[in-house]
């Protein structure tokens, strides 16, 4: 393993050297045969024997935790090293070898491949396609680029330039965003800004809807705002036309709403909500109306009137990161969050679980699902791995949407409870099942797998127990919370 972090892992590793009834003691690494190269002095060395036996590392004596990892830091000098390793137990040691090459310089990486831009002589028109959604930027990490939102398939859009696997659009004057191509085709329509027509707002049961009349289908975007709470739905392409901005029968959540001409193309809807707390929102087309629906609060907020929607982070073929003695993430989040849905039925509500199958259900199948199960809220839990595996690293939570940090914010207030390191509150978070609207929503990143302390704690069935108690109380202070109001 090419990295600061050299694991030893139970399961994955081979045995160095053994003697008969000697304790076990495994070492991963990507070639046994030769040396890693590395290139930072200091190094984490990992290792694994039975539980209840004692280790070394380069002659020290390291702590060895009740799941039989243990580790330690070391400081290579420049060139050839060999590291030391023996695990002990009633009476018989197991001895093994690591070695490294540091190498003080690193060599210069090959330049990245530039991607080429292409601004287009003249621009040609898109449509969008099932799936679409648009991002501020050409840029992106290992979870894509930042997403301004979801849009409709059969929306005309006029690109500009080509970014690689992206197209720039022009939304209106002076405003572009980007679009996968893959979610567009080419279309011979030619957009041009239209007259909004008039709007209506309505109560639909459990939820006000805003139905506004457009000759076609435009590209919009929406954000919230959580003091007041409001949210904002802007059309790109249109002229403020609505003279009739028609309010029926009591609404359930919106106050009331307001036309914004932000720009000679930008229509906004400003609409003002009663609630301090959102409890989601879609934005649709039928036909060429555009359809705002916001939804109602519950009329109850006890658990035993509510669909939760929990979801155990990868599965399948595809098990997340490894701890030192060989859990997978997959089956540590499923245990977790069974145990939750088992406790939140205990108290009367309805769980809808996603969780893996034979491949693991896609991002794209596992939003459908709670979707289609009308979830009030929904929490996706997941373990982290990286960093310094020799301390606690802590507990996180994750959020997209601003209207969705107070769940955050209770899951993770709920998990530093217990005493755990607090790794940070995070928005923006471009993770796939932080991106719907439709309900509240939050992920929550337990610990760390590849902590060798935090180890310690998530193969201790009893304390994923308290962890799933956490995941059910950090959801109850939440509604306490939006109760008060």
């Amino acid at each position: 393993m090419k990295s600061s972090f050299l694991l030893v892992a139970a399961t994955l590793g081979c045995i160095v050297s053994a003697e008969a009834a000697a304790p076990s003691l495994k070492v991963y690494r990507d070639d046994e045969s030769t040396a890693d190269t590395v290139y930072t002095a200091k190094q984490y060395v990992i290792g694994v024997t039975e539980p209840g036996a004692t280790a070394t590392i380069a002659g020290q004596p390291v702590h060895v935790y009740r799941t039989g990892s243990f580790g330690a830091e070391v400081n290579l000098k420049p060139g050839a090293n060999t590291i030391a390793l023996t695990a002990t137990k009633d009476g018989r040691t197991t001895k093994a070898t690591s070695k490294y090459v540091y190498v003080t310089e690193r060599p210069a990486r090959p330049a990245a491949k530039a991607v080429e831009d292409s601004v287009f002589a003249s621009p040609k028109t898109v449509t969008t396609l099932p799936g679409a959604y648009l991002q501020y930027g050409n840029g992106g990490d290992r979870l894509g680029g930042s997403k301004m939102g979801q849009l409709e398939e059969g929306i005309d859009l006029t690109a500009i330039a080509s970014h690689g696997r992206l197209y720039q659009v022009q939304l209106a004057s002076g405003r572009t965003a980007f679009i996968p191509k893959e979610y567009v085709k080419d279309s011979s329509a030619s957009p041009a800004p239209v007259n909004t027509g008039s709007a209506s707002i309505f109560n639909i049961g459990k939820a006000d809807r805003i139905s506004i009349s457009l000759p076609r289908r435009l590209a919009y975007t929406s954000r919230a705002a959580i003091d007041p709470s409001t949210l904002y739905v802007t059309l790109y392409g249109a002229m403020n036309n609505t003279n009739w901005l028609t309010q029926r029968n009591a609404l359930g959540i919106i106050d009331f709403v307001d036309l914004i001409q932000e720009g000679s193309e930008e229509l906004t809807f400003a609409i003002r909500l009663k609630d301090s707390y959102m409890w989601g929102y879609s934005i649709s087309y039928e036909g060429n109306s555009l359809v705002i629906d916001v939804r109602h609060r519950p009329e109850s907020l006890a658990l035993r009137d509510l669909t939760i929607g929990l979801d155990a982070g990868h599965g399948g073929k595809y098990p997340g990161a490894w701890s030192p003695s060989g859990l997978s993430e997959k089956e540590v989040n499923l245990d977790i969050i069974l145990k939750a849905a088992d406790m939140l039925r205990a108290k009367g509500a309805k769980v809808v679980l996603t969780r893996d199958g034979d491949t693991g259900p896609s991002m794209t199948e596992r939003k459908e699902t709670w979707k289609a199960g009308n979830v009030d809220l929904a929490i996706s839990v997941h373990n982290n791995a990286s960093g310094n595996p020799l301390t606690p690293m802590g507990t996180s939570a994750y959020y997209k949407h601003i209207q969705n940090r107070a769940l955050a914010a209770s899951m993770h207030d709920a998990m530093l409870s217990l005493g755990v390191a607090d790794f940070g509150l995070t928005g923006n978070f471009n993770f796939s099942l932080n991106a719907p609207t439709e309900y509240p929503n939050a992920l929550v990143e337990v610990l760390f797998m590849s902590s060798l302390p935090e180890e310690e704690l998530l193969a201790d069935p009893d304390y994923r127990t308290r962890l799933a108690e956490k995941i059910v109380e950090g959801i109850e202070n939440y509604l306490k919370e939006v109760q008060k109001q």
